[in-house]
């Protein structure tokens, strides 16, 4: 009886095993015809970013300093700044409509380049009326595309001011 029972398991087993072999090939075979080896995910540039903000009323008004301290070399073509919130001292929206990192970067942006934003960069403040830039509820985002992405690959690299001090 006992040479009965173990004829039963060895079967099953070599059943388990082709089955085993069968799927492992096949998802290897699927990798190489579907070529998901080489879609690997962007990775957005490390820059540590310091940003010194004046609240002051005279002059310009307010401004905001970005000072690019260390981290990878960025391409000034593949940034992009994106302010909201600012206002003029009477409270109307304010847009960014110069652009501070063209005008002031060089093409190739390491440690030690800084770009200065202020009341000149945005519509509606005009300081010869007395008006000043009000940045006290602005955000703004220092957008990174990757010179091969599509339309829809682009990543914040900085934020101010950072979400915990909101």
């Amino acid at each position: 009886m006992r040479g009965e029972t173990d004829r039963g398991i060895s079967p099953v087993i070599g059943v388990v095993l082709v089955v085993a072999m069968v799927v492992v090939l096949s998802a290897t075979v699927a990798v190489y015809v579907l070529d998901f080896g080489d879609q690997r995910a962007t990775q957005a540039p490390q820059m540590a970013i310091v940003a010194e903000y004046s609240e002051r009323t005279s002059g310009n008004g307010e401004y905001l300093n970005l000072s690019f301290e260390s981290g990878e070399t960025l391409d000034k073509q593949n940034l992009s700044l994106v302010v909201s919130g600012a206002r003029d001292s009477g409270g109307t929206a304010a847009p960014l409509t110069g652009d501070p990192l063209g005008t002031q970067a060089p093409t190739r942006i390491t440690s030690g380049i800084e770009i200065t934003m202020h009341a000149g960069h945005f519509d509606a403040v005009d300081p010869a009326a007395g008006e000043h830039l009000d940045l006290s509820e602005a955000t703004l985002r220092l957008v990174w595309k990757p010179t091969d992405a599509g339309d829809a690959d682009s990543y914040v690299i900085y934020r101010w001011p950072e979400p915990s001090r909101r």
